[in-house]
């Protein structure tokens, strides 16, 4: 169960370090100067189109299980869900393709087991598809088990530069504080409000009769307000109430009720180091990828259309994936 959860969470953080920072930094060139059957390249490690179609019908027949064949022509924002489906798995396997160019960077390789279970994991896979699948996709074992290698050292790589920091999280910058709220457009008023509190009056009847907020009581980690709001209530000792402060275009008071949410704080203290540890990441990504070449033949991937692969029903493959290397 570790194993999975460290899997999950090494997969969203692949994806959004991905997003921030190498796409938006690539140089992107779409050409037609690549082989015939090579959707992209990112510096020197291709992507070749079977590769592509094993993803893509994998997903394709995951969304099948759970909506029905019927859902590729509904609206999905600007398109449709194939051409959305589609622009996800080529977002995916780029960074997979940028992970593998990052591992040659950093000397980091697959070790003997890992490699083994590319190999078992490509064989049942393999097995796994029908005459008509294989023609239909142009994939062959060799193919698949290099898939199985890629993806596998995406992830490695991403664990072995993170894991190698060691990041000390005080109590102070991971504390989360339970405050309630109050906020109203106009100064006279706040201080009116602020007048009665301190003549006894109850914070939250106030702030139910008055404020602007629908939510009166909350938690807020550092950096989750900002400015002048986060440094009041960070400042505040239990039971203590702020004085008027501007903000928002409106006027705010703020009454302390935990300084220190236990529980929450130490979850926040795991989430504090791992998003420093991705910062890290994400500045050896950006520098490695910022003066990269990335090239797409974008027509080979606008011919892939759904109803041309209605004999193909594989949906195995990270399945697969998840029994070798998971487990």
């Amino acid at each position: 169960m570790k194993n999975k959860i460290k899997y999950r969470a090494a997969c969203l953080i692949l994806v959004f370090c991905f997003l921030l920072s190498g796409c938006s930094r690539t140089k992107i060139v779409l050409t037609t100067g690549l082989a015939s059957d090579e959707l992209f390249r990112i510096g020197e490690i291709s992507c070749m189109l079977p590769e592509a179609l094993v993803y893509l019908m994998n997903q394709k027949g995951t969304y099948e299980k759970i909506y029905g064949i019927d859902m590729w022509e509904h609206a999905m924002g600007d398109g449709t869900m194939e051409e959305y489906l589609k622009s996800q798995v080529l977002s995916e396997l780029a960074q997979v393709k940028s992970m593998v160019l990052l591992a040659e960077e950093q000397e980091i390789a697959l070790s003997e087991t890992e490699t083994a279970h590319a190999s078992e994991a490509a064989a049942e896979y393999f097995a796994s598809l029908n005459k008509e699948e294989v023609a239909a996709l142009k994939i062959d074992q060799d193919t698949v088990r290099k898939m199985y290698e890629d993806y596998c050292l995406a992830f490695k790589t991403y664990r072995q530069i993170t894991e190698d920091v060691s990041i000390e999280i005080s109590d102070d910058e991971a504390r989360i504080i339970q405050i309630q709220q109050m906020f109203v457009p106009e100064e006279g008023l706040a201080r009116d409000l602020r007048d009665r509190l301190e003549e006894g009056e109850d914070f939250g009847v106030l702030a139910a009769n008055y404020s602007r907020l629908s939510q009166t009581t909350l938690f807020i980690a550092r950096g989750d307000k900002g400015g002048e709001y986060e440094e009041v209530a960070f400042e505040l000792n239990n039971e203590e109430v702020s004085d008027v402060f501007a903000a928002d275009e409106g006027y705010y008071i703020l009454k302390c009720l935990n300084t220190y949410v236990e529980e929450e704080s130490e979850a926040n203290k795991l989430q504090v180091a791992q998003k420093q540890k991705t910062e890290r990441f994400q500045s050896i990504y950006t520098e490695l990828m910022k003066d990269t070449l990335s090239e797409l033949q974008e027509k080979l991937w606008d011919k892939v259309i759904f109803a041309d692969y209605e004999e193909v029903q594989t949906s195995t493959f990270f399945e697969v994936y998840r029994k070798y290397f998971e487990e």
